[in-house]
C-alpha cells in the first residue's frame, strides 16, 4: 500500500518556512544603531559584525572591531539622526573615566587631560591622536565621546558604513574661546545620497 502525503501539509510548511523568514522586521537608522550597541555591549561581536557593509566589514583587520569600538566609550547612548533619502547619520555618546581614557589611548591622564583642555599643536603625540581627540570633551574626570555613524540603505536595511569621531556641540551659554572659531563654524553639510 502506498501513502500519499498529503499535498497541504508540505503546502503549509513551505508557507511557514516563508513566512518565518521573512518576519525580521525592517529597523530605521537608529534602531540598527541601537541593536549594534546591544550586540556590542553583549560581546555579540557576529551580530555587531552583520549591522556592518560589508565594505566596511571587510576593510577591518580581523578581531579589531572590539577595539575600535572601545574608543566610544561606556554606557552609550543616541543623541540623534538625520535621515536623507539613502544615507542617515546617527549621533552616540559615550562616557569613560579620564583613566580609563587616557589607557585607550595609550596616555596617561594628566597628559590626556592637557590634550583636551591646553592644547599643544606642536606636540607630535598630539598630532597624531588628534583626529581621534575631536569627538572628546573633559568634564571633571569624565570624558565624553561623541561619535557620529553613517548608515546606508542597503538591499537588507540599513548598515553601518564609518563612524568617526565628530565635534560636540557647544554647551549651553558657552562662547568660543576665539571669536573667529565662531564665525569659521558651519552648519553641518547636507547629506550625499550613496554610491
Amino acid at each position: 500500500m502506498v501513502r500519499r502525503f498529503p499535498v497541504w501539509i508540505a503546502a503549509a510548511a513551505l508557507a511557514g518556512g516563508i513566512a518565518f523568514t521573512q518576519a525580521a522586521p525592517v529597523q530605521a537608522p537608529d534602531q540598527v544603531v541601537r541593536t549594534f550597541i546591544a550586540a556590542t555591549e553583549k560581546g555579540d561581536w557576529g551580530t555587531a559584525d552583520s549591522y556592518l557593509t560589508e565594505r566596511f566589514s571587510n576593510a577591518l583587520r580581523p578581531g579589531s572591531l572590539p577595539s575600535i569600538w572601545a574608543l566610544v566609550g561606556e554606557n552609550v547612548q543616541l543623541r540623534n539622526q538625520e535621515v536623507t533619502g539613502k544615507t542617515a547619520y546617527v549621533w552616540v555618546e559615550g562616557t569613560d573615566s579620564l583613566e580609563d581614557a587616557a589607557q585607550r589611548l595609550g596616555l596617561d591622564p594628566l597628559t590626556l587631560r592637557k590634550y583636551l583642555t591646553q592644547p599643544d599643536l606642536a606636540d607630535p603625540t598630539y598630532q597624531q591622536l588628534a583626529p581621534q581627540l575631536v569627538g572628546l570633551r573633559l568634564e571633571g574626570d569624565t570624558v565624553t565621546s561623541r561619535v557620529k555613524i553613517t548608515l546606508y540603505q542597503q538591499d537588507r536595511g540599513w548598515r553601518i558604513e564609518v563612524w568617526q569621531p565628530d565635534k560636540p556641540p557647544a554647551a549651553s551659554g558657552s562662547q568660543p574661546e576665539k571669536p573667529e572659531e565662531a564665525e569659521a563654524t558651519d552648519p553641518a553639510p547636507s547629506p550625499a545620497e550613496n554610491p
